[in-house]
């Protein structure tokens, strides 16, 4: 692969998704349901959210999509006359939650640190806000290791569409077969394969490697092993 830059996927490729998410789901829900149990157990089922183990399911809408798309899954149980509105509101709650529950999937930073040494552009494109995405990067440190960070309301629409990485790709003048997109779900590949680019699953997200491997130009562990599996290429 004659690669120049890396395109991330943030929640389950750098940044832990359970760990992120499970705790700060449940906030959120909690906040939204207002204290209704009956409304709570609704909602959580609508997302796939098990109470009694304080987990989301592998079928939640909450692992790739955005804001809207949860907005849009829950105004099947709850009053909301504007999903747009709504789901902006969610991403505000996620972001805010978020800052104290995110944290880095093991070996992620040093693997980042070092293919900006050998001299990789880096970049993230997430179906989380950008803002909560800059913001979750810079908790984490690791802010400075990006030339560019994207969510789904960067203007560039939301994965699995192509348009974050069309525009990362455009806008250090490369060709497509020289930009890597690297994630954890099948969007993450579709969205790679849609803009042209070489594609690369991680098995750190909801995912397992057998769904991942029929959409993806190569499948590893974590983005740990990034660094060498380049070289080997």
């Amino acid at each position: 692969m004659d690669i120049k830059a890396i395109i991330f996927d943030k929640d389950g490729t750098i940044a832990d998704f359970s760990a992120t998410f499970n705790k700060a789901t449940k906030l959120v829900l909690d906040e939204i349901c207002q204290g209704d149990p009956q409304l709570l157990e609704l909602a959580a089922e609508a997302v796939d959210y098990n109470l009694s183990t304080n987990t989301i399911g592998n079928k939640s809408v909450i692992i790739a999509g955005t804001g809207i798309d949860i907005a849009e899954t829950l105004s099947s149980v709850l009053p909301i006359d504007d999903v747009e509105e709504y789901g902006t509101g969610l991403d505000e709650m996620f972001g805010e939650i978020c800052l104290n529950t995110v944290e880095l999937l093991s070996g992620v930073k040093p693997a980042l640190e070092a293919l900006d040494e050998a001299g990789f552009v880096l970049g993230v494109g997430t179906n989380d806000s950008e803002e909560n995405a800059i913001n979750q990067m810079e908790a984490l440190d690791i802010d400075h290791l990006f030339e560019s960070i994207s969510g789904a309301d960067s203007g560039y629409g939301a994965k699995p569409q192509s348009g974050m990485i069309d525009a990362f790709v455009e806008s250090l003048g490369l060709k497509p077969h020289q930009v890597l997109m690297v994630g954890d779900s099948i969007h993450d590949m579709q969205a790679g394969k849609a803009a042209g680019v070489k594609t690369c699953a991680v098995e750190t997200g909801p995912a397992t490697r057998a769904e991942l491997l029929p959409h993806a130009d190569m499948v590893l562990a974590s983005i740990a092993e990034l660094p060498n599996a380049l070289k080997a290429t």
